[in-house]
């Protein structure tokens, strides 16, 4: 490498110094967690992840490791590459630092610099990355109509609704557990608090025939349901629902993302209240529209979606790609739900620590991601991964009027007991047990607990 070479690269570094500061600030993701504490290698192969989502930024990061010669061996031509694959993005392309480090090769070096960037393109183009992206469309049964509901039960009309003549509804989104229970129950949409209160009472009775994989159970997030309140019979008018519809498609064809999202979320929901539910038009389709014109949002349901197969083919890595995305613009359910995927390993390749990375990026704002925090740092198998205090600390952030009781009473149970008292480990665990029976869920894990903390025994359990 000659002089004008080597004050190029002096140049780089100070940008790429600035850059990394930059992104730290502003949370970049778990590849900058690991580049801070000096994992170079697991850095890389983070950046390596998101890069081939289309992240300009972490293509830009694995130009200047190379420039640099982190983890990797120095290599300005393979450097050069990405620098150019990251100016895709207007930010890096107005840095120009890929034809700055071009300019200075020699006639072989800009030949295979050229060829090394055709190649990295084909691959990684903004243009390649969205056809990757892009889910199967079928029309297929939404996904609430694949569970099997072994009990339900029907919201009472709130006095005070029907009084004043009110109707709605309420979209709740919930998972089912392993064992067919569910919990965290958040709400997406609600036109009266009356309604809210009363869905959130009787969707902690439901209970649903547990997804299988390979013949083990395994919970499933995100699942969507709309509750109907009507005075009177609830009739669907077939002709008013396809006018509604055509008036939103072709607000949807002429609008913003916000329009095309409203469109594809009215589709995934109308399965949830009308029985005749025939496919118009895919929710996915309008949901990919909206993402690629810059909802976050819409980033994270078909991120969702692909996940769970609904009214898509199911694929992982397509997933992975626009919940990533999400989780880039702070969508505390995308952070959410790659922590508990990541967990379990049932759908992404399990990784412990890429999945406790992202639980504690949803824990700053979900109670329900604060409560299975707590809930591994004291039942964790491992010493080293147990810390009661801190789990006392996440356990405090949420409101003990929380409506999940079952999974705040059990946590507090678990925490309690971690921290040597036992008596509030079983005040805790017996409140639980009362609020099963209450609910008439199954009784044998909440059993099994209260006998642990008996015996002054903390509970353990595997991830």
């Amino acid at each position: 490498m000659n002089n004008r070479q080597l004050n190029i690269v002096k140049h780089l570094l100070i940008l790429t110094a600035l850059f990394f500061a930059a992104l730290s600030r502003a949370d970049f993701d778990l590849g900058m967690e690991y580049y801070e504490q000096g994992k170079l290698e697991k850095a890389y192969q983070e950046f390596m992840e998101a890069a081939k989502y289309g992240s300009h930024a972490a293509q830009f990061n694995i130009g200047a490791m190379h420039y640099r010669g982190e983890y990797v061996k120095k290599d300005p031509v393979e450097a050069y590459a990405w620098f150019a694959l990251s100016a895709q993005g207007h930010e890096f392309e107005s840095r120009d630092v890929h034809s700055k480090i071009f300019e200075k090769f020699s006639d072989d070096e800009k030949k295979n610099a050229d060829t090394r960037y055709k190649s990295l393109y084909e691959s990684y183009s903004d243009k390649a990355i969205e056809e990757k992206l892009t889910p199967v469309y079928t029309g297929g049964t939404p996904l609430i109509k694949r569970f099997r509901v072994v009990k339900s039960v029907v919201p009472n009309y709130p006095t005070s609704s029907a009084r004043a003549g009110k109707t709605g509804w309420v979209d709740m989104f919930f998972t089912i557990d392993k064992d067919g229970t569910t919990r965290d129950h958040v709400v997406y949409y609600s036109s009266d608090k009356a309604f809210t209160k009363e869905t959130l009472r009787v969707i902690r009775r439901w209970q649903f025939e547990p997804m299988k994989i390979n013949d083990k159970p395994v919970a499933v997030h995100g699942v969507k349901r709309r509750f109907i309140f009507h005075l009177g019979e609830m009739k669907f008018d077939d002709d008013k629902i396809s006018k509604v519809m055509k008036e939103m498609k072709e607000k949807a064809i002429a609008g913003d993302d916000a329009a095309k999202f409203n469109y594809a979320y009215f589709l995934d929901a109308l399965p949830s209240y009308t029985k005749k539910y025939d496919v118009f038009d895919n929710p996915n389709q309008w949901y990919m529209d909206a993402a690629l014109n810059g909802s976050s949002a819409a980033s994270f349901f078909l991120g969702q979606n692909i996940l769970y197969g609904n009214m898509c083919s199911a694929d992982s890595d397509k997933s992975m790609g626009w919940l990533l995305k999400a989780a880039a613009e702070n969508i505390t359910d995308a952070h959410y739900i790659l922590a508990v995927e990541s967990l379990s390993g049932a759908r992404f390749e399990k990784n412990e620590e890429k999945a406790l990375y992202w639980l504690q990026r949803a824990a700053v704002n979900s109670p329900a991601a604060q409560l299975r925090y707590a809930w591994i740092l004291t039942t964790h198998p491992a010493a080293e991964k147990r810390d009661g205090a801190l789990a006392k600390t996440y356990l405090d952030m949420v409101d003990k009027g929380y409506h999940d009781k079952q999974t705040l009473f059990q946590v507090a149970a678990a925490v309690a007991a971690e921290n040597n008292d036992f008596k509030a480990a079983i005040d805790w665990q017996t409140k639980a047990l009362k609020d099963a029976r209450s609910l008439e869920l199954p009784l044998d894990y909440v059993n099994q607990r209260l006998a642990a903390y008996n015996n002054k025994q903390p509970w353990r359990e595997a991830l």
